[in-house]
């Protein structure tokens, strides 16, 4: 089961298509990246259509960061500038990942859990 990331927003420019290109027919055949992570990418470079990653929507990413994913992300880097969001599946959580200047920087949103006592969280409205 587990819980799922939603695709939010992107700003993410192409620097080396025909290094991206080459790298993503590469990883074609490569089991160990499932097809979601790659085939959009691959289809819209030969198409010339804008890069994105809109495909990587509901999937099991924050919180679980599967070497394959993280490895994907930080090989792209060096093809892509931007910065990429997604959110949580519970609204408190989200994270957005930055490609600079081949570094893949991650940010990573977490719920921080606090205690209070009931009269902590009443109002004084007299009820």
């Amino acid at each position: 089961m587990g819980m799922y990331s939603s695709f939010n927003y992107e700003d993410i420019k192409v620097t080396d298509k025909q290094g991206l290109f080459d790298w993503l027919m590469s990883i074609k055949d490569d089991e160990r990246f499932p097809k979601f992570m790659y085939e959009d990418f691959l289809v819209n470079t030969i198409d010339g259509k804008q890069f994105t990653f809109e495909s990587w929507d509901n999937i099991k990413l924050i919180s679980y960061w599967y070497n394959y994913q993280v490895r994907f992300l930080e090989k792209i880097s060096e093809f892509i500038e931007g910065e990429v969001y997604w959110e949580f599946e519970n609204n408190d959580e989200s994270a957005w990942v930055e490609f600079r200047s081949g570094n893949t920087i991650f940010h990573i949103g977490n719920m921080r859990y606090t205690t209070h006592t009931a009269k902590d969280l009443l109002r004084e409205d007299g009820i």
